[in-house]
């Protein structure tokens, strides 16, 4: 049991050490880096990817008609910017997916199925102005111009291979006269069967797609698109059949088909907005409280006791002049820089002598030995009521009660006069000040 503790006490030492030498070199690898702004960032294509649903305007479709049909779509977009506020692009765009229609017993029991690509570019608008900056999501408006091609089938055949029998009452029957569904298997090659006279016709056209929709910034490199698109087309034969078909009525207009997406747009090869600069140093910012040097002399103002030294002069370690005879008087003042320790000096620093110190003194503003000898033996004999015993009055304050008035006693006496926690007046302070000096 105190090996298991031994050995968790290790993993536990050794993990906060090594979590705080990781921290501690994260902080020096930040001070070693710079985020710098790109001045004019590389913008390289966008490429986006997304699903969608497609459904069919045109001479045959489906009884009810809405945005979200049966048939799936791919769509693949490339997308390039046009201007720095990445509000305009160039979009480049790739269609996969089918088309049907199928009226049933609804009309002429006409019905098709196609296959559809579509390649294209159309000039994509985000309405960024309209919102505040800070805005993730915008509407946008997308007209462009392309080419798509189909390969329309219909379902003539039912399981057994035989044609079916589309009666007056609206039932489809079987040779055999029995009531049978379609099977929904799209065999039969349209355009080769020439049903309704129109020969060999192409089947590719041009089209018009006109797109409406949100984009949704995810990141600042991921971006997400929902919207649709309107194609309108240049050929009313996708369904097979148009305005010049013989022996069936239908409108006079082209076809027209719809692509309704979600798609997510991956910004992987921009420049980045913002880069990392490694550095070989770490820059400080010049701040006068850590790195203020107002004299000079190369010691910082929040080290140096001696802020105001004369240029040039040399210093010591606390950025005072130096004294190397420690006499008080700086060397580059001092004209005597080596007197002996002790030694009393002139504002100079040079030692005075004895016999100079005795020409100093003015005799004439002296007092006579025997006029000293009087004031201190008058001084001595200053009397109190009761001789060197202290007055009752000032009692309290000798604390140690050793019959004295100690230096500390006295000030804490005149300490209680001020904080008017004491009953002496003035005059009394005066008296114990007295007493003290003439204990």
């Amino acid at each position: 049991m105190k090996q298991w503790l031994s050995y968790l006490s290790l993993w536990v030492l050794v993990t906060i050490v090594s979590g705080s030498l990781f921290a501690q070199k994260n902080y020096y690898d930040s001070l070693l880096t710079e985020r710098v702004k790109v001045e004019n960032p590389e913008y390289k294509p966008v490429v986006g990817i997304g699903i969608g649903s497609f459904s069919f305007l045109g001479d045959v479709q489906n009884e009810y008609w809405h945005l979200f049909s049966n048939n799936p779509g791919l769509r693949i977009t490339v997308s390039s910017f046009l201007d720095k506020k990445h509000n305009y692009r160039l979009d480049f765009n790739i269609l996969k997916g089918s088309l049907s229609g199928n009226q049933g017993s609804n009309g002429n029991h006409l019905n098709f199925y196609t296959d559809i690509s579509s390649f294209g570019a159309s000039v994509f608008y985000k309405f960024s102005n309209l919102y505040r900056k800070s805005a993730d999501v915008f509407p946008y408006i997308s007209v462009g111009i392309e080419t798509f091609f189909f390969n329309s089938k219909g379902d003539l055949k039912g399981p057994d291979g035989q044609y079916y029998i589309y009666n007056e009452d609206g039932t489809i029957r079987d040779h055999a006269g029995n009531i049978t569904t379609q099977d929904y298997m799209y065999e039969t090659d349209l355009r080769s069967m020439d049903i309704y006279g129109r020969g060999n016709y192409p089947e590719y056209g041009f089209s018009v797609p006109v797109e409406i929709g949100f984009e949704a910034a995810l990141s600042k490199r991921v971006s997400m698109r929902a919207g649709t698109s309107l194609h309108i087309t240049s050929t009313d034969l996708i369904d097979n059949v148009d305005k010049s078909s013989t022996g069936i009525d239908v409108n006079r207009r082209n076809d027209y088909f719809t692509f309704t997406f979600i798609t997510l747009h991956l910004d992987l090869f921009s420049e980045p907005e913002f880069r990392k600069v490694e550095r070989m140093y770490a820059e400080i910012p010049d701040d006068n409280v850590l790195t203020g040097d107002a004299d000079k002399d190369w010691v910082l103002d929040f080290n140096d006791q001696c802020p105001s030294s004369p240029p040039g002069v040399p210093v010591d370690s606390t950025g005072c002049p130096l004294d190397s005879d420690q006499d008080g008087i700086p060397d580059y003042l001092d004209k005597e820089i080596h007197t002996p320790p002790g030694a009393l000096i002139d504002k100079e620093g040079r030692r005075i002598s004895d016999s100079l110190l005795v020409n100093l003194i003015d005799k004439e503003k002296g007092a006579n030995l025997t006029d000293m000898d009087y004031y201190l033996s008058s001084g001595s004999k200053i009397n109190f009521p009761g001789g060197t015993k202290i007055p009752l009055k000032f009692r309290e304050f000798d604390v140690n009660h050793d019959g004295e008035i100690s230096f500390n006693e006295l000030l804490d006496a005149i300490d209680k006069y001020f904080d008017y926690r004491t009953f002496l007046s003035l005059q009394d302070i005066y008296e114990l000040m007295n007493f003290y000096f003439s204990q």
